[in-house]
């Protein structure tokens, strides 16, 4: 295992501003909450998502290649929620290489008037490890407000600790603004663009390494057809061929690149 494949690790998954186009059960997202006339008092939401690359914090988890992520929600009393998320992954030579990525979280969400309050945990499980263990907790804060019935903008904050089991801790923060079109060009289609700006802080490991903290933007734009999302998006990093090997044990997993996913959610209340 090389000596930074926790923070490795540890730059994928971040609770993202919905439609974004990035993933993870934090960056990916923790889902939308379902809309309807009444919000029932149970629900569960899921969805599974395409994508020519897993990036995460502007990081490949997928070593560049396509990925396939599913997820499935319980929502309770318009204010708990409980899910679990998934994903292939492809890490660096040298890292665990583990099965899949396996995300479990919970948290209290709630919107008051124009406001939406989001306070959770995640713990990333990577299972199918070989020679070690880099199964993590975060705690995550992420309000987002919508200025109009159109414009809504966001902000995250992740702590995580004993990052991949490095012994390093992680925050992140990003603030993200996503635009709704007022008009449909055809029926039942709406258009967006979005766009998201944050930065990762990773702190010394055990070993002694310190990791380069890094900046992460992403901008794009997407439509919406019932429950299927067409998202495509540009997605870059500050962090230099050299800088992102030494971070990530591969110097082309940081390299700006377009993003094309494809998605599908629901939730059963949508499907009376």
């Amino acid at each position: 295992m090389i000596k930074n494949a926790g923070i490795a690790l540890a730059l994928g998954a971040s609770f993202a501003l919905a439609g974004a186009g990035q993933a993870s059960a934090a960056d990916l997202s923790a889902p939308e909450t379902m809309v309807t006339e009444v919000t029932p008092l149970w629900d569960v939401a899921f969805g599974v998502a395409f994508m020519n690359d897993y990036r995460s914090r502007g990081i490949s988890n997928s070593d560049k290649e396509f990925a396939v992520q599913g997820y499935a929600e319980l929502q309770a009393l318009d204010w708990f929620y409980a899910g679990i998320w998934a994903s292939n992954v492809q890490f660096a030579d040298g890292s665990t290489d583990p099965a899949a990525e396996v995300d479990l979280y919970g948290g209290v969400r709630h919107t008051f008037g124009a406001l939406t309050l989001d306070a959770g945990a995640l713990y990333y499980w990577y299972p199918g490890e070989d020679g070690g263990e880099t199964n993590y907790w975060e705690l995550s804060f992420k309000p987002s407000y919508a200025i109009t019935d159109d414009l809504v903008v966001s902000g995250t904050f992740l702590y995580g600790w004993d990052i991949g089991k490095s012994g390093g801790d992680g925050f992140y923060l990003v603030g993200g603004a996503k635009y709704t079109l007022p008009f449909q060009p055809i029926t039942d289609v709406s258009l967006y663009v979005s766009g998201e700006f944050g930065k990762q802080w990773l702190g010394k490991t055990d070993s002694g390494f310190n990791p380069r903290d890094y900046l992460t933007w992403n901008a794009g734009l997407g439509g919406t057809y019932k429950a299927m999302t067409l998202d495509v998006r540009y997605i870059d990093t500050d962090l230099s061929k050299t800088e992102c090997g030494l971070n990530t044990g591969n110097r082309g997993y940081c390299g700006s690149t377009a993003l094309v996913k494809l998605s599908f959610d629901t939730a059963f209340s949508k499907l009376k």
